[in-house]
């Protein structure tokens, strides 16, 4: 799939795990690829599928908040998306975070699920990372970090990355 259409907002989210230590963040940008919001966040112990989830949930749930009712949200675990949009027992350990996810697709509102390539992702890849680092739950930014500047940058002008 390709960038959002003019009047979408695109959400891309990533999870990490570092040292058994679970984190997210996620990115909100217009079609133009400008800069609406960040966030990352810690969740302590965790697995990077728990990860993966609890970033597109934040994500979509700060999309909500801000009243964005036409979302293209990214994510590049396809294990993850195939839960949200798929099966999942209600017996799977991320169970009540896939209904969450659901729950709140299923409000008034568009939200089209996407993957995305790792090299794709950078900037939520950088800020999931970021969210390790950090000890908070959930953490707004209204302004990106200067070290995120260039990857914003690479991604509004739409780089491409050769997959050997």
């Amino acid at each position: 799939m390709g960038p959002p259409l003019p009047n979408q907002v695109a959400l891309n989210t990533d999870g990490s795990v570092i040292n058994a230590q679970a984190s997210f963040g996620g990115l909100l940008r217009n079609a133009d690829g400008d800069w609406i919001q960040g966030f990352y966040g810690n969740l302590g112990c965790g697995d990077i599928l728990r990860a993966e989830l609890a970033a597109i949930w934040q994500g979509l749930k700060l999309c909500w908040e801000l009243e964005f009712r036409d979302v293209k949200c990214m994510s590049d675990s396809q294990l993850a998306l195939s839960l949200i949009l798929g099966d999942v027992s209600n017996f799977h350990q991320h169970a009540g975070v896939v209904k969450e996810i659901r729950k709140l697709i299923s409000q008034d509102w568009n939200v089209t699920m996407a993957h995305t390539l790792r090299e794709g992702n950078q900037c939520a890849d950088y800020l999931a990372k970021f969210g390790n680092a950090h000890s908070e739950a959930l953490c707004v930014i209204q302004e990106p970090m200067e070290d995120l500047q260039p990857l914003i940058s690479a991604d509004a002008l739409g780089s491409v990355f050769v997959r050997l």
